[in-house]
């Protein structure tokens, strides 16, 4: 027979090197991570629920396979649902995973969920770890039922009879109830109402009649002289509006929404004085529709005539209610009043 050669130094303890350095590096990776399970209560109703989470602390570059379930962790404990697994960072270059199961029993009795297997996933190193055992009971809260007695019907309610005094308790909330429910029922009156709920404890001044309110308008248009000013379209949209404003008030019509034909037709199934004020109207709002929408440059005697018209389409239509004798005395004697 030959002789058996013998290793070379240098490649027996490259070889002994080798085999050292994956024993550790398969014992370090299997240190550094930990893994656990933890269940929400070790008591349990039968047929309730409850989670049962999963954990396991690793380093990001390593990866470690949860236990696989399919609809039982055992045969006495159902899975019923299930979450994605989550990950949280944590310091350093390590991070926590989480699953969790929702899980039930419909078996009552001690039941024991055996540790769980988690592994190491690579190539070169092998390496798992199980999680400590759980011991869960579950609970019948209900009688026992005896099958031999059949079924029985349910049972009716107990009847108690009422008393008033059982209410008495009850009588603050009831009272500050129904307070706040006319507070909020009287607000809400007011708002809609009356607008203004210093209104119903204030008496209302009379409304000031139409043709009152224009002509006082009508006469701050002509004291501000914005035609001369070179605020020509402003004027004109002024103007327009405080005599839609007054046909509005004064015949019912909406002028306001209305453009110029519509008014000038309304106005036709009104009772005007004759046909001399329809055409004063219609020059006021023809011109300033030309000025605002053709751009239009009238002459000054236009601005002036647009003006004039609308003080005698106000004076020709205003309606004056015939003051009885004692209103016309006192408006005299303020009158006097206020001259001397």
């Amino acid at each position: 027979m030959g002789e058996i050669p013998f290793f070379k130094p240098k490649l027996l303890l490259s070889i002994t090197a080798i085999i050292l350095g994956l024993t550790i590096s398969s014992h370090i990776d299997a240190q550094d991570f930990s893994v656990n399970a933890t269940p929400d209560s070790t008591l349990m109703v039968i047929g309730g629920q409850m989670d049962l989470t999963l954990e396991v602390a690793q380093p990001g570059d390593i990866t470690v396979v949860f236990p696989q379930f399919t609809d039982t962790i055992t045969k006495n404990i159902e899975i019923v649902d299930r979450s994605e697994p989550d990950t949280t960072f944590l310091d350093g270059n390590r991070i926590a995973i989480k699953q969790t199961f929702r899980i039930t029993s419909f078996d009552s009795g001690l039941h024991y969920i055996p540790p769980m297997e988690f592994e190491l996933a690579s190539a070169n190193l092998q390496a798992s770890k199980k999680t400590r055992a759980i011991g869960m009971m579950v609970v019948n809260p209900f009688e026992n039922v005896d099958p031999q007695k059949g079924i029985t019907d349910i049972k009716a309610p107990i009847e108690t009879p009422f008393r008033l005094s059982e209410l008495y308790r009850f009588l603050p909330w009831i009272l500050g109830g129904l307070a706040i429910v006319l507070l909020i029922a009287a607000g809400i009156w007011f708002y809609f109402k009356r607008r203004n709920p210093l209104k119903a404890f204030i008496k209302e001044k009379p409304k000031e009649p139409p043709h009152v309110i224009a002509l006082r308008e009508l006469d701050h248009i002509k004291q501000e002289k914005l035609w001369q000013k070179g605020e020509v379209k402003t004027f004109h949209s002024q103007l327009t509006d405080i005599l839609r404003d007054y046909i509005e008030d004064r015949y019912g019509i909406p002028a306001p929404e209305q453009i110029t034909t519509e008014i000038l037709t309304s106005l036709k199934t009104v009772d005007l004085p004759d046909d001399k004020v329809l055409n004063k109207i219609q020059q006021v709002l023809g011109l300033a529709d030309l000025v605002k929408f053709a751009k239009m440059e009238p002459l000054p005697d236009e601005n002036d005539l647009a003006l004039m018209n609308a003080y005698f389409f106000v004076n020709q239509t205003k309606h004056e209610e015939i003051k009885s004798l004692e209103e016309q005395e006192a408006e005299h004697k303020k009158q006097q009043e206020v001259e001397s």
